[in-house]
């Protein structure tokens, strides 16, 4: 199963500023107005790597990388390791935390049973990421992984060396510490060798890093498995972990098809509750993930008096309609949108957001006509649908929060 390596992580010093002001998220959920703020906030921001700007921006970023290694912003553990990182964040009006692994794990090819993604992958992004690792050769953000297992990581962080600790300014608290111990990272290893390897986050990043191991293997001549781009820099969390949070992605469309045609439609084709106002709505849907057979939609409409909330059981011509799709798909909130509730919008039309109240505040500033609100997904979802060898409908789910980059970058080679 899954090969998991300590590796010589590639970190920043006490010289490039504080590590709160280098760090950035993945890089496809930040937008210009957010790359913006990071580039200004420290010369050696992550962002400069991940997201480059010029004429050469691929270029630039690697000439970057060189500089901050020569002067010493960047710097090269003398030993190998792994990283445990713990996040703080509030989460449903608690406190919530989350433990993960970041490590160096053998690439493996998607259809050979160990690394399993649940997403379809587009080319454009993936020769935009190709472009940056053959400039930069090394990988610069983590993907991030799930391991259906316990892992219990949370116990490690008392022996192992702290080098982190800082708040981002979304309140989130972020914490790490290098394991080196030998005896700790061999019972890491043996652990993590009966495991699959469920891919979160990062499916373009992990297409891309086969294609490069492909292309330098095929120039260097190298028996597989043995060089440091047979590998790739992962987070890993595990699924029973208390803090792994997966967000819903709500649908905002600006123009919305006819209501009282698509009110009359749903009537006879699912079961249709009106709600007093939009907020019992999302509050009901945030409450908890659908029951596996009973796929919810809900609906908040510009100018309407209360909501609607969309449910296709078993009986309805919806849930009929549904039970055609391949497994697991057919129990998914986002499948009963797409394919009953707006069928045909391109993904393109919606705009998508993860907080209820923004998608509310769209509604009733005017900006938008329709909000369709799902629940919170299942991980249990993610994993049937890997497994099955099937992929999710596009933005299904969004892990929370993201693993940040900036906090270690693997070298290749």
């Amino acid at each position: 199963m899954a090969t998991i390596q300590p590796f010589h992580a590639l970190r920043y010093s006490g010289q490039a500023g504080p590590l709160a002001d280098l760090v950035a998220p993945p890089y496809d959920v930040i937008d210009e107005r957010e790359r913006e703020r990071l580039a200004a906030s420290n010369p050696a921001n992550s962002i400069h790597l991940i997201l480059p700007r010029g004429e050469k921006p691929y270029e630039a970023a690697a000439s970057l990388l060189e500089a901050w290694r020569r002067d010493g912003r960047l710097a090269r553990d003398a030993e190998p390791g792994m990283l445990l990182y713990a996040q703080r964040f509030a989460h449903g009006g608690a406190n919530a935390e989350r433990w993960g692994l970041l490590a160096s794990l053998r690439l493996e090819p998607l259809d050979g049973g160990v690394v399993l993604p649940h997403e379809r992958t587009l080319a454009a992004p993936k020769a935009d990421r190709l472009n940056l690792i053959r400039a930069c050769r090394t990988n610069l953000s983590p993907i991030f992984g799930l391991v259906d297992a316990p892992l219990d990581l949370s116990g490690l962080a008392a022996a192992a060396r702290p080098v982190a600790d800082f708040t981002d300014r979304h309140g989130v608290g972020h914490r790490l510490w290098r394991i080196v111990d030998p005896a700790t990272l061999a019972t890491l290893r043996d652990r993590m060798a009966r495991e699959q390897v469920f891919i979160a986050d990062g499916h373009h990043r992990y297409e891309t890093a086969l294609a490069y191991r492909d292309e330098r293997r095929a120039a260097d001549g190298s028996a597989p498995g043995t060089k440091d781009y047979d590998f790739i820099l992962f987070y890993l969390c595990s699924t029973r972990d208390p803090g792994l949070v997966v967000l819903p992605t709500h649908r905002l469309l600006d123009r919305a098809p006819d209501a009282a045609e698509l009110e009359a439609r749903w009537q006879g084709e699912l079961s249709v509750r009106r709600l007093p106002d939009a907020r019992s709505l999302a509050a009901e849907l945030a409450a908890a993930p659908s029951a596996p057979d009973r796929p919810r939609v809900g609906i908040v409409r510009r100018g309407a008096t209360g909501a609607l909330l969309l449910e296709a059981g078993p009986d309805t011509a919806a849930g009929r309609a549904l039970a055609k799709l391949d497994g697991p798909l057919r129990s998914l909130d986002v499948s009963l949108l797409h394919q009953v509730v707006l069928p045909g919008i391109p993904a393109d039309r919606f705009v998508y957001t993860h907080d209820d109240e923004e998608a509310l505040g769209a509604i009733s500033s005017g900006s938008h006509e329709l909000a369709a609100l799902v629940p919170p997904p299942r991980v249990t979802d993610v994993l049937a649908i890997s497994r099955a060898g099937l992929t999710m409908p596009q933005k299904s789910t969004y892990f929370h929060p993201k693993v940040l980059t900036g906090l270690a970058f693997h070298e290749l080679g």
